[in-house]
């Protein structure tokens, strides 16, 4: 018996192929055996959508053959440019190995071969191998006074290595002596008897640890940006000289400069700013009272106002103030004529509060202190009386 079977049979009996052709499918059925199953004897195509039995012999267009080859000439192209990338990478390795090593150095504190030892690299190290920053970073912390490092390649074998040297600007007191920090706060040096001149002594802050070539670490919170904060905007202001910080007390910060004049900063919020308005009283007063012995105070917590004074000035007042109290507790003194108080320099305003000094000029000078110079910074209001 034979029965005809049509994958998508039409009236009749045939369906269409992909070439258009009609397309008759015969099956021999022998008795007592049944049909075959349509799912098991046909495959679906996905790109047209048609039925073909598996025994059809499937005809590829062009387009299709044109894809199939695109994709394999990618996927060969591919593999070709990993392959050469491996195999490059391994002959670099190789053949570049590090035959020289120069050091750029100013020879300040370190020799060449103290700097090359530091940076752990050697003779036949391979120049791709080389980790820049963890040299440099290594080199920084076995050197402390190498405030940078930079790793530099020179095809074919050359390597270079330039420094640049960091200096102490600040000292604290140790568990051994004085422990030298940079303006960035990294440990310098430790167990140092008696700092240099014009190395700024801090008070009021307690070291936890202080290991040469890594980071200072306070007890206090957040003192670490306090110190070198100010110490940084100090130098960013062209102020130099600073031989103290005082930061015994966070809401009256002072600096002392030159060893015979003290800043006033006022709180710790406020001391950048406060510093940045008064820079020009303080170049002024600097200029002034250079080489002088008399102590020198310039106050500018106020923010908006600079007082300049100097110690006699200030023992001056301080004699008045007492004069009148005593004179108000004992009758007897209430007509006597007190003091003159010398006057101070008053940035900003033309009226000195009630608690200043007043405003005249006293009638004899120190001989050995010359005038205050009547200029006032830019941008400022007219400046008080000069004293």
């Amino acid at each position: 018996m034979v029965r005809t079977f049509a994958e998508e049979p039409n009236a009749n009996g045939e369906r269409r192929t992909a070439n258009g052709a009609n397309h008759t499918q015969k099956i021999t059925i022998q008795k007592g055996t049944a049909p075959p199953a349509r799912n098991e004897d046909m495959a679906r195509n996905s790109e047209d959508g048609q039925y073909r039995t598996k025994s059809d012999q499937v005809k590829i267009s062009s387009a299709d053959r044109k894809k199939f080859k695109k994709r394999r000439e990618a996927l060969l192209i591919g593999s070709i440019l990993v392959f050469a990338c491996v195999v490059a990478v391994i002959c670099l390795n190789v053949f570049l190995k590090v035959a020289e090593i120069r050091v750029e150095n100013e020879a300040i504190r370190y020799t060449d071969e103290q700097i090359v030892t530091a940076s752990g690299i050697q003779a036949e190290d391979s120049l791709l191998g080389i980790r820049k920053k963890t040299v440099c970073a290594h080199i920084e912390r076995q050197l402390p006074y190498i405030g940078e490092a930079h790793i530099g390649i020179r095809l074919p074998d050359t390597v270079v290595i330039s420094v640049t040297y960091t200096e102490a600007k600040l000292c604290m007191d140790g568990s051994d002596g004085y422990v030298l920090l940079d303006r960035t706060g990294k440990v310098l040096q430790t167990g140092v008897a008696v700092p240099a001149d014009y190395i700024a002594v801090v008070t009021g802050a307690t070291l936890t640890r202080a290991v040469p070539g890594e980071k200072a670490e306070f007890e206090e919170e957040n003192m670490f940006s306090y110190v070198t904060g100010i110490a940084q905007a100090f130098e960013e202001n062209g102020i130099t000289g600073v031989t103290g910080y005082d930061f015994t007390k966070l809401n009256d910060i002072v600096v002392e400069v030159n060893y015979n004049t003290d800043v006033k900063l006022g709180s710790v919020s406020k001391a950048l700013n406060n510093l940045q308005f008064g820079k020009e009283v303080i170049d002024r007063t600097l200029t002034q009272y250079r080489g002088s012995t008399s102590k020198v105070v310039i106050d500018l917590t106020e923010g908006d106002r600079a007082y300049v004074r100097t110690q006699e000035d200030i023992d001056a007042a301080a004699e008045a103030a007492s004069s009148a109290a005593a004179a108000q507790n004992d009758p007897t003194l209430s007509g006597e004529t007190q003091p003159d108080v010398p006057s101070s320099i008053a940035e900003g305003e033309t009226d000195p509060p009630a608690t200043e000094a007043p405003t005249e000029a006293p009638t004899e000078a120190p001989a050995e202190e010359p005038a205050a110079e009547e200029t006032e910074p830019a941008g400022e209001e007219s400046p008080g009386s000069v004293g």
